[in-house]
């Protein structure tokens, strides 16, 4: 799992209370033994904050990480149906062929990878926010992807939307520009 930063952990931790609101993710939080203070919050900042320091940006293993983990779980896996996950499945693939057996970015295959990113993001964000998609890529990305991602956002973002199911011969829409 990549290292999050502090505004990437604040905006995990903003979509989590749109999603669930915020008196359930305290809930959850204070079951889980994640928080130290039972005083609610007045919003997801002042939650955000202390969740960040407790697992050190996910990083730590400590209840807090698990909590609000398993909450990012939860609500990614009730917006996703069995077709759209062999949908992801198929596009995780597409991101894995352009990685080495250690999950670094192969070089000449950077390219590839920005469309399958791009299209990985978008099949996400048909299904919940482009800010939960981009989160999500986020917590399953290598180190590697993570820091790729980053400094290519723009591009992944911008990846034209595919007409069709993500072609199984990729060099057919080349062979079609070409043209």
């Amino acid at each position: 799992m990549a290292h999050i930063t502090a505004r990437e952990f604040d905006t995990f931790i903003c979509l989590l209370t749109e999603h669930y609101g915020l008196n359930i993710v305290h809930e959850r939080l204070l079951k889980a033994n994640a928080l130290v203070s039972r005083k609610r919050p007045s919003g997801w900042q002042p939650l955000a904050s202390p969740l960040y320091q407790l697992s050190a940006g996910l990083r730590r293993d400590h209840p807090a990480r698990y909590a609000v983990e398993l909450l990012w779980q939860d609500m990614m896996s009730s917006q996703t149906g069995e077709d759209q996950q062999e949908t992801l499945d198929t596009l995780a693939k597409r991101i894995n062929d352009c990685l080495t057996e250690k999950f670094a970015v192969i070089s000449e295959k950077q390219t590839d990878l920005i469309s399958a990113l791009g299209a990985y993001q978008q099949a996400i964000a048909a299904l919940s926010t482009a800010d939960a998609a981009f989160t999500e890529i986020l917590l399953r990305a290598s180190t590697d992807v993570a820091t790729f991602l980053r400094e290519h956002k723009e591009e992944v973002l911008a990846t034209p939307v595919p007409a069709e199911k993500p072609a199984e011969n990729a060099d057919e829409p080349a062979q079609e520009e070409e043209k």
